[in-house]
C-alpha cells in the first residue's frame, strides 16, 4: 500500500502541476519548491483534498471501502481515456516521427480500453446496487465531467491572454 500511496502522490500532483503550468489552470499550481525542485503549491492542494476526503469517508462509518471503489472507479476512467488518445493522435498525426514503435498496435491498446470500459461497467452495475456507493460513483462522474467547463473556461481565458 505504501509503495502505491508513494507512486499516487508522486504522480499525481505533477498532472494540475503541468496543466496549470500549461496555462489551463490556476497557475498558483504551477509553483515549484527552490530547494526540492518539486510541484509544491500542488502537492499540497493534493494533500488537503486527500484530508478531506479521508475526514468525509471517516465520518461516514463503514464507507472508506466505498470511497476506495470510487477512487479506483475514477482513475480507471482516466486510464482509459489516456490510453485511447494513443488512437486519436495516431490518426491526427499520422505522418509525425515515431521514435518508439508500441508493440501490437493497434490490438494490444484497443483491447486494454475494452478491458477498462468492461471493467467500469461492471463496476458502475455493481456500485449502483448499493445506494451510498451508487451516489459517490455519480457524484465522482459528476465531478469529472465539471472539469470540461473549467478547462474550456481555463482555455478561452489563456487564449484572451498575449502571449
Amino acid at each position: 500500500m505504501l509503495v502505491a500511496m508513494n507512486g499516487t502522490v508522486m504522480s499525481g500532483a505533477r498532472i494540475p502541476f503541468a496543466v496549470a503550468r500549461d496555462g489551463y489552470f490556476f497557475r498558483k499550481l504551477a509553483t515549484v519548491h527552490p530547494t526540492f525542485h518539486t510541484p509544491s503549491a500542488a502537492i499540497v492542494v493534493q494533500a488537503l483534498l486527500s484530508i478531506i476526503l479521508l475526514l468525509a469517508a471517516g465520518s461516514a462509518g463503514d464507507s472508506f471501502k466505498k470511497f476506495f471503489s470510487v477512487a479506483i472507479f475514477s482513475e480507471w476512467i482516466f486510464y482509459m481515456v489516456a490510453s485511447s488518445s494513443i488512437f486519436v493522435f495516431r490518426h491526427r498525426e499520422a505522418d509525425a516521427r515515431r521514435p518508439y514503435k508500441m508493440w501490437g498496435y493497434p490490438v494490444l491498446p484497443a483491447l486494454f480500453v475494452a478491458a477498462a470500459v468492461v471493467l467500469l461497467c461492471f463496476t458502475l452495475a455493481d456500485d449502483l446496487r448499493d445506494r451510498e456507493a451508487g451516489h459517490l460513483v455519480l457524484l465522482s462522474c459528476a465531478v469529472i465531467l465539471a472539469g470540461i467547463p473549467v478547462f474550456y473556461a481555463f482555455a478561452r481565458r489563456k487564449a484572451k491572454l498575449p502571449s
